[in-house]
């Protein structure tokens, strides 16, 4: 059995009503959902600072600001893929400027199957992020976890007066008996 497919948060930007109501139609709801709608830069950052989107599709120009801008400060603060759609005349110059942030830009007019390819293309780009993302956090978890155990280890050299591995196998066999992690055992043994 094939596993089941995740779905992705999109939240579309533009400044024409009828253009996120265009955008959202050909958005798969078995792929992509939930999705929301904002219609300028103020309301997509507002949006943003209380829910991430795996997904940004921003349609400029928007009433306030050409929507380039919202896509750069999307990409330092949070993770989420984005596509930007341009004027064919702005094209090359907004690419330029966007491209080396991670920001997918297409030209319009666009066809629905450039915009069905361009959002497969963002849809794998933010999976690699979000798997990213989830290593980064293991990671993060696994350093602050040696960290404190590092510390209790410290603190029990100097009170009990061991070297480093008796300190090590203390920690140990007290998680083990206490059927607790390392990272509990040490923050008790910090905490005094």
């Amino acid at each position: 059995m094939p596993p089941e497919k995740r779905c992705y948060s999109v939240l579309v930007i533009s400044g024409k009503k009828q253009n996120t109501s265009m955008l959202s139609a050909t958005l798969d709801p078995s792929q992509y959902r939930p999705v929301d709608f904002a219609l300028s830069s103020g309301e997509a950052k507002r949006k943003l600072l209380r829910n991430a989107f795996d997904i940004l599709i921003i349609d400029p120009p928007l009433p306030d600001g050409f929507g380039a801008d919202l896509a750069l400060d999307a990409t330092s603060d949070t993770h989420s893929g984005i596509l930007l759609l341009v004027r064919g005349d702005l094209f090359e110059a907004t690419c330029r400027r966007v491209e080396d942030a991670g920001v997918l830009t297409l030209a319009k007019p666009l066809s629905k199957s450039d915009f069905r390819t361009a959002l497969k293309l963002i849809t794998a780009t933010s999976a690699r992020l979000l798997n990213e993302e989830k290593k980064t956090r293991s990671l993060q978890a696994k350093l602050e976890e040696t960290k404190l155990v590092s510390r209790a280890k410290i603190i029990l050299m100097e009170k009990m007066n061991i070297s480093e591995p008796e300190a090590h196998r203390l920690i140990e066999k007290e998680a083990m008996d206490s059927r607790q992690t390392r990272k509990e055992v040490a923050e008790k043994i910090i905490s005094g």
